[in-house]
């Protein structure tokens, strides 16, 4: 089986019950496969989508522009995921997706996703719940920049990454990578880059978290949870198939 078709398997099974049926019927979908390069765009704002972006390596986010120029990142993307699967039926995007990090991404066509979802309507119902819980995160993220100061929005980025990364078989132990720079932090929590510092060295100050060499550490995840007021139900995942999403029960 194709690594990329792997990925998303082990994400849906993070969230759903996946039959070796809805394997093979997974593993059917051809897929066309680029390299993409840190900063790369996948699918730009406005244009007119005629397939689906799956993660395979790397991270990919979401954002869109200002008249000005000012970037607002919206959410990040890590192996497994389809952030444009909306794009089914809404294929003119609103909003850009680009490489975080260099990546590897698979395309599939929409003409073949919907036709495996027409012969197996329990794996596209599942797709479905996949896309609404990726609505679900987006709604918990306009919520920290409305109503959270700084300090709790980036512990919450810092949870809600690493439960992420966890759900896709990304981290070891309490460490996983994660490609952001200061000034990623900044167009993600909305605030200037020497805010986001200094706010980032307060974590640090803390002894709740680390992020050096865009590897962190959760050093105290109660505290940090506690901090972030960070429930992670929104994410909608299984119990039984994520094992190792806190670092206090290892």
């Amino acid at each position: 089986m194709d690594n990329a078709i792997r990925s998303l398997i082990f994400r849906l099974e993070t969230i759903g019950d996946v039959t070796a049926d809805d394997r093979a019927a997974l593993a059917s979908i051809p897929l066309r496969i680029a390299s993409v390069p840190k900063g790369g765009e996948i699918v730009a704002d406005g244009e007119m989508s005629t397939s689906c972006c799956l993660v395979v390596d790397g991270y990919i986010y979401r954002s869109k522009m200002r008249p000005d120029g000012k970037r607002q990142i919206f959410s990040l993307h890590p192996p497994g995921d389809i952030p444009d699967l909306h794009s089914l039926h809404l294929p003119r995007m609103d909003h850009n997706l680009a490489a975080m990090s260099d990546c590897t991404v698979a395309r599939l066509a929409h003409a073949d996703v919907k036709a495996v979802i027409e012969e197996r309507p329990r794996l596209g119902s599942l797709l479905w719940r996949d896309t609404l819980i990726d609505a679900a995160a987006f709604r918990a993220w306009m919520l920290m920049l409305g109503a959270a100061e700084a300090l709790e929005r980036m512990a919450h980025l810092f949870c809600e990454a690493y439960t992420r990364a966890s759900m896709a078989g990304l981290n070891e132990g309490n460490t996983f990578r994660l490609p952001l720079t200061q000034t990623d932090l900044s167009d993600i929590l909305g605030i200037s880059l020497v805010h986001a510092n200094r706010t980032l060295q307060d974590l640090r100050s803390r002894g709740l978290m680390d992020f050096d060499q865009q590897v962190v550490t959760i050093i105290h995840w109660d505290h940090l949870r506690a901090l972030a007021q960070f429930d992670p139900s929104y994410l909608h995942y299984l119990d039984s198939r994520v094992g190792r999403i806190d670092p206090a029960k290892m």
